[in-house]
């Protein structure tokens, strides 16, 4: 007989509740560290180009609060269903990663297609920085800086994203294997298992395996009966 692979009994995958090297709970809290880190910088920024770029900068720096208003909100559900294990309440999240994401995309395919047909004043006018002075080559700098930066958040949140809906599939399976039960005794009307209900009958002369005198057939010897 041919010899068994060694790893034919090998699980084929990771457990559907880990990623990397970690559960999908403990992935989802470093997502929502590491997206909270992003919103501190974001602001940051935010609050030193309104002081370089002054009023024309405004109508930005209020689109930006508002934007990581949201996101703060969404990581703060996040956490709250992690805690309470509950999918829908990952809903608000995954849908503010895929706005996230489309826009950080879009930014970067827009700023390419200024920079390659060389219209510098357009980079500036996208980033809210119309009316400062800034030289092209300056500006060009910032282009590659801008599609540099966005894209690489853009990766990464195309990585949160796919831990998140992991951990959405994940509490989804989680609450149908917990309800199951309790879902089919309401339908049903039965009562489910009690331990404490079953009912054990008093001991008898035939408790021990029946006898061959009720009629009781044996292959073997029967059964002693006190």
């Amino acid at each position: 007989m041919a010899k068994m692979d060694s790893t034919q009994n090998a699980p084929s995958s990771k457990p559907p509740n880990r990623i990397c090297c970690c559960g999908l709970k403990t992935a989802g809290v470093v997502v929502a560290f590491v997206e909270f880190l992003l919103c501190v910088l974001a602001i940051y920024g935010l609050f030193r180009n309104l002081h370089v770029f002054g009023l024309p900068y405004l109508f930005w720096f209020i689109v930006g609060i508002i934007s990581i208003l949201i996101i703060f909100i969404a990581i703060i559900l996040l956490l709250y269903a992690i805690k309470k294990e509950k999918a829908r309440l990952l809903i608000p999240h995954i849908s503010a990663q895929i706005f996230l994401i489309l826009f950080l995309l879009i930014v970067v395919v827009v700023v390419a297609l200024l920079m390659l047909f060389g219209a510098y004043r357009g980079i500036r006018r996208l980033l809210g920085h119309g009316d400062y002075y800034m030289s092209d080559d300056s500006t060009r700098a910032l282009g590659y800086l801008i599609i540099v930066v966005y894209l690489a958040v853009a990766v990464l949140e195309i990585f949160f994203l796919y831990i998140i809906y992991k951990l959405y599939m994940y509490f989804r399976e989680y609450k149908v294997l917990t309800n199951s039960s309790s879902e089919y005794y309401s339908k049903t009307g039965a009562n489910p298992y009690n331990s404490n209900e079953w009912y054990i009958a008093p001991p008898n002369e035939h408790a021990y395996g029946g006898s061959p005198e009720a009629g009781d057939i044996y292959p073997y010897d029967a059964p002693f009966s006190p």
